[in-house]
C-alpha cells in the first residue's frame, strides 16, 4: 500500500514539471504573437510617413537617331559665262532655256580682227623660220655668228606664240558649253558689243543637285561621306542623297561643319534654289520614351529624370533629349530597365527615400507612353 502511495506521488510530481514545461512554452508563443503584430504596426506607419509617389517601369529600346538640319538645293553646276576676247554679236544660235552638249557655240561675236591677226602671224613666222635657215647655212660657213642665231631662234618661238594666241582668240569669238547643261541667262542682243570679260549668260547643269548645310560640331563625328541621307522639300516630297563633302574645319561664325550632299535629278525638276530639310541617320542607340512631363531641371540647370532604386531611393538622372514629338520624347542616359515616377516627382528631391506605388494600369515593361 505504501508502495502505490509512492508511485503516485512520483506521477503527480512527473505531471507537475510536464504542466510548467508546457506552461513555459505557451508563454513564450503568446509573447511572440503579442510582439509580431506591434513590428507590423511600425513598418506601415513608417511607410505612410514617407511620401507617396506613383512609378512605372520602363525598359529601353533600340532607336534610330536623327539629326534634322535645314540645307538649301543648288544646281550641281552654275557657271557665269564671261568673253574671252572683245567683239560685237553677230549670232546668236542656242535660245534662253535650250539644253546644250559640252562644246555646243553658244555666241557668235564679229572674228575678221582675228582672221587677220591669224595671217599676220602666220605670215611671221614662215619669215622667222626662212631668217633662221639661212643663218645657219651660213653659220656652217662660218659666217654667222652663234649669238645670230640664237636672236633668230627666240623671235621664231615669239612668232610661233602669237600665231597660237590668234587662233585661241578666233576661237574664242565663238564660245562653247564647257559642260552638259541649260542656257539659265542669256543678257547678249544682236549687235550689242560684249567686251573681254563681260558676262553674258550663265550655264547651269541640273542632272545633278547639290544640298549645302550646316552640321552642329556635336553631331559632325557621326556624319561620314557615303551617308544616306533624306532630303524634304516644302512640298512634301522626299529625295534620297548622299554625303560627298564634310568641311575639315567649323565656320567660326556658327561652330557648325558644312557639308554637301548629291541627289540624282534624272527628271531634271526645277527645284534648285529651293529650301529643303535633311534628316541625317545618325545610327541607333538604346533610348527610352517617355512623356515631356517627367523630365525636369536639377539646381544646376540639368535635365534629367527621377526613378527609383532598389531601396526605395529617389535617384535624379541627367539625361540627352534626343528628340520631342506630340506622341513623347526620346532621351538616353537612363539604365535599360528602370521605374521612373510618374506622379510627385516634383515633392521629393534626390536621394530622399519614398513609398512607391506601382501604377496597376501600365504593364510592367514599356518602353512607350500612355
Amino acid at each position: 500500500m505504501r508502495l502505490a502511495k509512492i508511485k503516485l506521488s512520483q506521477v503527480a510530481a512527473v505531471l507537475a514539471v510536464i504542466g510548467l514545461v508546457f506552461w513555459a512554452m505557451t508563454a513564450n508563443v503568446h509573447s511572440a504573437q503579442d510582439k509580431a503584430p506591434e513590428a507590423t504596426n511600425q513598418s506601415a506607419v513608417k511607410a505612410e510617413l514617407l511620401t507617396r509617389v506613383e512609378t512605372r517601369l520602363i525598359q529601353a529600346e533600340n532607336y534610330s537617331q536623327q539629326r534634322v538640319v535645314q540645307g538649301q538645293i543648288e544646281a550641281w553646276r552654275s557657271v557665269d559665262l564671261r568673253t574671252q576676247v572683245s567683239g560685237t554679236v553677230e549670232g546668236m544660235p542656242v535660245a534662253l532655256g535650250s539644253e546644250v552638249v559640252e562644246g555646243q557655240s553658244l555666241l557668235q561675236l564679229s572674228n575678221a580682227e582675228y582672221r587677220s591677226q591669224i595671217h599676220s602671224a602666220e605670215a611671221a613666222v614662215k619669215l622667222k623660220r626662212a631668217e633662221l635657215a639661212a643663218a645657219k647655212r651660213l653659220q656652217k660657213r662660218n659666217l654667222q655668228t652663234e649669238t645670230e642665231v640664237l636672236r633668230l631662234t627666240s623671235e621664231l618661238e615669239a612668232a610661233k606664240v602669237s600665231l597660237v594666241q590668234a587662233r585661241l582668240d578666233l576661237k574664242h569669238a565663238t564660245p562653247s558649253a564647257p559642260f552638259n547643261g541649260v542656257l539659265d541667262q542669256n543678257d547678249a542682243e544682236l549687235g550689242q558689243y560684249l567686251s573681254s570679260g563681260d558676262v553674258w549668260a550663265r550655264l547651269v547643269n541640273i542632272e545633278k543637285l547639290k544640298v549645302t548645310a550646316q552640321v552642329p560640331q556635336q553631331s559632325v563625328a557621326a556624319v561620314a561621306v557615303g551617308q544616306k541621307v533624306e532630303v524634304a522639300l516644302l512640298d512634301g516630297r522626299i529625295f534620297e542623297g548622299i554625303v560627298t563633302f564634310i568641311a575639315s574645319a567649323a565656320e567660326s561664325s556658327t561652330r557648325s561643319f558644312p557639308i554637301e550632299v548629291l541627289v540624282e535629278n534624272p527628271q531634271k525638276l526645277r527645284i534648285a534654289g529651293a529650301s529643303a530639310t535633311l534628316n541625317i541617320n545618325l545610327g541607333s542607340v538604346k533610348a527610352h520614351k517617355i512623356s515631356p512631363a517627367l523630365l525636369s531641371l536639377n539646381n544646376h540647370g540639368q535635365l534629367g529624370v527621377k526613378w527609383i532604386d532598389q531601396s526605395d531611393n529617389v535617384v535624379f538622372q541627367t539625361v540627352e533629349l534626343l528628340s520631342t514629338g506630340t506622341d513623347g520624347a526620346w532621351i538616353g542616359g537612363l539604365p535599360d530597365y528602370v521605374e521612373v515616377i510618374t506622379l510627385g516627382g516634383g515633392f521629393v528631391e534626390h536621394g530622399q527615400q519614398v513609398n512607391p506605388a506601382l501604377a496597376v494600369n501600365t504593364p510592367a515593361i514599356s518602353g512607350g507612353v500612355n
